[in-house]
């Protein structure tokens, strides 16, 4: 059921977006022009945490939101990198943490309406402190918190982690981490869900 796409054009691309139209045919012979798709190498998530217990997470400032958000530490896979070696490496960088070992968890399309990249989720172990921060262009100002995962779970309704794709990693790697159980999760204030 995949669409025919009869031409493309590029709209816009920069170091920050890859922007094409497409005009489409469905298969039921439907004209849809232009669809838009943006093209993004895909990123890596890295559930970490580190010898205390604590979930490893930094706070940057996000522009489209105009507010400062935790996150876990990841961002886009370079090319011709291994999954497993782009979580090290960002892991390093944002936090100044090295991980004894890192493992691929689930690998995830973000937005596969309009994007075709896709986030891949790591967890790592052994994790401990080895360095400074060796931070990307637009994120200076970002900072490194360790919180205990009793703490960001019960945060987690709440928006204390404010973008959803992190919560989803989050999730999925602790509990190939064997650290989450479905009680850990609960819904918002008294009611049953």
């Amino acid at each position: 059921m995949t669409w025919t796409v009869r031409a493309s054009r590029r709209v816009i691309r920069d170091r920050w977006i890859d922007l094409r139209a497409d005009d489409c045919v469905t298969p039921s012979g439907q004209e849809i022009a232009p669809y838009y798709v943006l093209s993004y190498p895909d990123w890596v998530h890295v559930v970490a945490l580190n010898t205390r217990g604590e979930l490893l997470l930094v706070r940057q400032y996000r522009h489209g939101a105009g507010d400062s958000f935790l996150e876990l530490p990841g961002g886009v896979i370079d090319a011709g990198e291994a999954v497993e070696a782009a979580a090290r490496r960002e892991l390093a960088e944002e936090t100044g943490h090295r991980a004894g070992a890192v493992t691929l968890v689930s690998s995830l399309h973000p937005n596969p309406a309009i994007q075709n990249n896709r986030v891949h989720v790591c967890i790592a172990r052994d994790v401990v402190a080895s360095g400074s921060l060796r931070l990307d262009a637009g994120e200076e100002g970002l900072t490194v918190e360790a919180l205990p995962l009793q703490t960001v779970l019960d945060g987690l309704a709440g928006g204390l982690i404010g973008q959803s794709l992190h919560v989803t990693s989050l999730l999925l790697g602790l509990a190939a981490l064997g650290r989450l159980s479905l009680s850990a999760i609960a819904p918002r204030g008294d009611e049953a869900p």
